[in-house]
């Protein structure tokens, strides 16, 4: 059964602003029914339009900081590309309370993350949707990973990634490809910051249960390969990969789990194994990005507050994260009484994060929250 703990009152800043964590109230609703007298004619329904919502943002390299330029930013079927300082819009779309936004620049792997999408304002303003995204030029990650050239027919063998000699390659229609194949293999620990902050989607996936679970990652690791046009390949055969040693366990496999980009979900798919170097080794049925990663098998711990501002006003619209060594949970933005709820793995002491839309500010709580055991409910 659940149970509610209470804390002591903390304080966070966001620039000027003062986010107050505490206990929080509801708000009211009331509703009126009037009578008439039914006549002859017949009324047509209103039909009331659906909400729609505009989204901006900004794409850095993740090491300058700097806007990159000519991004390809997709949201469902609407897509876009970065100007000259990162920067796009993507307009007229429907709200949503998630939805997947990917972003694509040849020499960057690929990124990905889930937003929510709010109405516009009453004065036909951007709805507060603003997002600040850092991409991993290939260049950067070059300790864990290499890029390569290999003839098709060949193979490549040997090293961190071995695709059997004799796989047939295919491009995205199956057609068969025969011709010099470029390869860019990388990893990262999800231990660290920088591992984590490449992390796409959410901490979480389907397992072969068909199950969403939450998890924990030790390892994010992505292979391409392209023909001479730059077009992907896929291969008839699996892929070995052998991943470096990760940090944080030491278990003898770790499941393995892949992105599916155009979803935004993580897939179980296999599994890896630790060799005794502590390095892992997995099979993998096609090239793209894919996780070491545990899932949770317990409930999750909730973590609750509210937040408002230097004057005791509701802030709302404010994201909030828990980061913990080797996850990242976003589940809501603060709703119109600056309440939120956010989910957290058990057992693990995290950081809080906190950013608001509207005036693109963030900040950090000042500390590190204690672990919530799972299936209770810490509320400040």
């Amino acid at each position: 059964m659940n149970t509610t703990k209470y804390i002591k009152q903390s304080i966070l800043i966001l620039s000027s602003a003062a986010l107050l964590a505490g206990c929080g109230g509801g708000s009211g609703s009331s509703s009126s029914a009037t009578t008439s007298t039914p006549t002859a004619t017949t009324s047509t329904p209103t039909v009331t339009p659906a909400a729609k919502a505009v989204h901006s943002g900004q794409v850095k390299d993740s090491s300058t900081g700097n806007g990159v330029a000519n991004v390809k930013v997709s949201l469902g079927e609407s897509t876009t590309t970065t100007d000259e300082n990162g920067f796009y819009t993507l307009s007229d779309l429907l709200t949503s309370e998630a939805v997947v936004i990917n972003f694509k620049k040849e020499g960057y792997q690929l990124g990905s993350t889930h937003i929510q999408l709010k109405s516009l304002s009453g004065d036909n303003t951007t709805s507060p949707n603003y997002l600040e995204y850092s991409l991993s030029a290939y260049s950067d990650a070059w300790d864990n990973g290499r890029e390569w050239t290999y003839e098709s027919q060949n193979g490549a063998t040997g090293g961190a990634v071995e695709v059997p000699v004799g796989a047939i390659h295919t491009d995205a229609t199956g057609a068969v490809y025969n011709g010099t194949v470029t390869a860019r293999w990388v990893f990262k620990d999800t231990m660290t910051t920088e591992g984590r902050d490449a992390f796409p989607g959410a901490f979480k996936g389907i397992n072969t249960d068909g199950v969403v679970v939450p998890f924990v990652s030790y390892g994010l690791t992505s292979l391409e390969l392209e023909d001479e046009s730059g077009a992907s390949l896929n291969v008839s055969e699996h892929i070995t990969l052998v991943l470096p040693s990760v940090t944080g366990t030491t278990q003898e496999t770790l499941p393995l789990w892949h992105y599916d980009y155009d979803q935004g979900l993580w897939v179980e798919e296999g599994y890896a194994e630790r060799q005794e170097d502590g390095s892992y080794r997995a099979d993998i049925s096609h090239p793209g990005t894919w996780s070491l990663s545990q899932p949770i098998e317990e409930e999750v711990g909730i973590y609750r507050g509210y937040i408002v501002d230097e004057d005791g006003t509701p802030m709302s619209d404010v994201r909030l994260h828990a980061v913990g060594d080797n996850w990242i949970s976003s589940d809501l933005s603060t709703d119109e009484d600056g309440m939120f709820e956010i989910e957290v793995i058990p057992g693990s002491s995290f950081q809080l994060k906190a950013y608001d839309y509207k005036n693109k500010y963030g900040a950090n709580y000042n500390g590190t929250i204690a672990a919530i055991a799972s299936g209770d409910i810490v509320e400040e």
